[in-house]
């Protein structure tokens, strides 16, 4: 998986350009995306720049308790 960010003017654009390519895609905080290389082909086409992100400075999130598990 390829770790990217586009920029905030550009983000409402690249994220429906990326949502509508097929391949599903992960979608992190800070307009952050988690995505194949068939996505990046899609936004160099249509000219919304993004930035490649080092795997090992992406901050996953943590998964959330379950609703029903007493705290």
């Amino acid at each position: 998986m390829i770790y990217i960010q586009i920029p905030e003017e550009h983000d409402a654009l690249g994220f429906i350009a990326l949502a509508t390519s097929g391949p599903p895609v992960v979608c992190l905080p800070h307009n952050t995306y988690g995505v194949i290389n068939e996505h990046l082909r899609v936004l160099r086409q249509k000219h919304i720049p993004f930035k490649k992100l080092e795997a090992g400075t992406v901050r996953l999130p943590k998964p959330s308790r379950p609703h029903h598990e007493q705290i």
